[in-house]
């Protein structure tokens, strides 16, 4: 059986998840159940990069029928700014997690990439920054005819930079046959 154990943030608790023939199911550190998913019930598989301190994760979040999600990654948080590397347990679970729910392909979504959420709210950001720069480049450079003004030319680029970055598209569908167990020789 795989096991991954995670934790999130500050507010969360430590969780062991593992994968049984009927569900994905996960405990407290201490042992006390946490949750579990009908691997029938699930709908939905998001692998997506997210920010983990001044590195990068590979986020899963596995949603059923319900609504209801559960959320693990690469990378585990253990203090403020800190983040350890949990990639031993990460792949082979993904990769029993794929496995599990190849018989139920035909209800998963298996998605990559944020959120379109997420992207719509970032894109804003970058439109927000650009705008009131520009808007203060206008003014102080333009109408008063100061140069500190041309300083806020550094904000319309990070704005446009988060634009293009975050630039609003729904996430891709993956093969999910790519995450599969290679069957072993013999």
């Amino acid at each position: 059986m795989a096991t991954h154990t995670d934790r999130r943030n500050i507010r969360s608790q430590t969780l062991q998840f593992s994968i049984t023939e009927t569900a994905l199911v996960w405990r407290t550190e201490t042992g006390e159940w946490g949750g579990d998913m009908p691997l029938d019930q699930i709908r939905r598989v998001r692998l997506a990069v997210e920010m983990a301190g001044q590195s990068s994760q590979v986020v899963c979040r596995v949603t059923d029928a319900e609504g209801q999600e559960a959320v693990f990654g690469s990378m585990q948080w253990t203090g403020p700014g800190a983040w350890t590397s949990t990639a031993d347990t990460f792949r082979p679970f993904l990769t029993a997690l794929h496995t599990a729910l190849a018989p139920h392909d035909d209800q998963v979504d298996y998605l990559e990439g944020p959120s379109l959420t997420f992207t719509i709210i970032m894109f804003a950001l970058g439109l927000i920054l650009a705008a009131i720069s520009v808007a203060g480049l206008i003014i102080i450079a333009g109408f008063q005819e100061n140069p500190i003004g041309l300083a806020l030319i550094g904000g319309i680029g990070a704005g446009a930079w988060l634009m293009w970055v975050f630039l609003p598209k729904p996430p891709a569908r993956y093969n999910p046959g790519i995450y599969r167990a290679e069957p072993e020789a013999g």
